[in-house]
């Protein structure tokens, strides 16, 4: 299938509330503009290293989220180029946007991710202390919480996969954010099932 009937089946299956980013992680910039083309104009990118090569070749009414985990000496760069940080899961690395954002004159929406599945090479914060990270860093001047982010546990279990999605639907229920962002190509039905208003689909696009 070509990447436009891979977006038309994707739409088809997901309600118009709901907010698609396509990870273009070792996509081109041409490849990357034929899913723009297509009606996607959110593009998620995990690593600075490979999207600063891309992000200035993208059209302005585009909404660059930076999805990977952020190492705070790369925070300069990121707070320049991208339009939405997902993957906040310290006060310390939200401070450190806020800090870079107030040099810009600019406000960063973020959102907290969290660690779900509770596995240990994951990034995000744990779903205890979610809440108070998200009072925490909507305490600071220049970044603005939009919501919560998580990634399922990579299992063919689909009760596990869909626990981690319930747990991130509860937190979600006791904030005032907009986004719940949650779902990638092979589990994106499960958290739409779930509650989800944003997903971040690579292979699903671009296979």
């Amino acid at each position: 299938m070509s990447i436009y009937e891979n977006i038309q089946k994707i739409k088809s299956e997901v309600d118009e509330s709901v907010t698609i980013v396509a990870v273009t992680k070792n996509r081109t910039v041409d490849e990357i503009k034929l899913v723009i083309n297509n009606g996607i104009t959110n593009i998620g990118e995990n690593k600075w290293q490979e999207a600063r090569e891309k992000m200035d070749s993208l059209p302005p009414f585009v909404t660059k989220h930076f999805i990977g985990h952020l190492q705070t000496n790369k925070v300069k760069d990121v707070v320049k180029h991208f339009d939405v940080i997902q993957s906040v899961d310290s006060l310390k690395l939200a401070k450190k946007i806020s800090e870079e954002c107030i040099k810009l004159d600019k406000t960063m929406p973020v959102m907290i991710q969290v660690n779900t599945s509770n596995e240990p090479q994951k990034s995000g914060i744990s779903p205890s202390k979610a809440l108070d990270l998200i009072d925490e860093a909507s305490e600071l001047s220049n970044v603005k919480v939009i919501g919560l982010m998580t990634i399922g546990v990579m299992s063919n279990d689909e009760k596990k996969v869909r626990k981690c999605f319930r747990l991130l639907k509860k937190l979600f229920d006791k904030t005032d954010a907009q986004y719940l962002s949650m779902g990638m190509s092979g589990d994106y039905k499960i958290s739409l099932e779930e509650g989800a208003n944003m997903i971040r689909i690579g292979s699903a696009i671009f296979v």
